[in-house]
């Protein structure tokens, strides 16, 4: 919210205006990013109250939640292209939903048997650093 003015606005709308000018939107009054405030609770609450269509419309998502519950439904949306998916083909690799299409198996299942390659080798070291201590003893 403008302090002077008393103008509200959507955070990324407003930074984004504010990459092109230091004016209120509505009244061009003079403000910065460092003028602004919260808006007060009331607004705030009233706002929550609203209906928003999920972001993942355009993926078929036909939900309509609380701006409130919006961030919630998000992370549990079906249709979110960046819900964490696991790989049922072989690896048990958890990735992104819209990653699943081009995955390959091969590459993460290589790279789990080349770390456990690393780590049989030093445990194999520690191993004979051990027998060899216990032999001294």
């Amino acid at each position: 919210q403008a302090p002077h003015c008393e103008h509200a606005f959507c955070n990324a709308c407003i930074t984004q205006w504010f990459s092109q000018q230091q004016t209120c939107p509505v009244d061009r009054s003079v403000v910065t990013v460092a003028h602004l405030r919260p808006v007060p609770r009331i607004m705030r609450n009233m706002l929550s109250k609203l209906q928003i269509t999920c972001d993942n419309a355009v993926f078929g998502c036909t939900a309509v939640v609380r701006l409130d519950n919006l961030m919630a439904h998000l992370n549990d949306c079906e249709h979110n292209p960046k819900r964490p998916v696991t790989c049922e083909q072989g690896c048990g690799l958890e990735m992104p939903k819209d990653e699943l299409p081009n995955h390959n198996c091969i590459k993460p299942l290589r790279s789990v048997v080349q770390q456990q390659q690393t780590r049989i080798a030093e445990l194999e070291k520690t191993s004979a650093e051990h027998k060899h201590q216990l032999a001294e003893q």
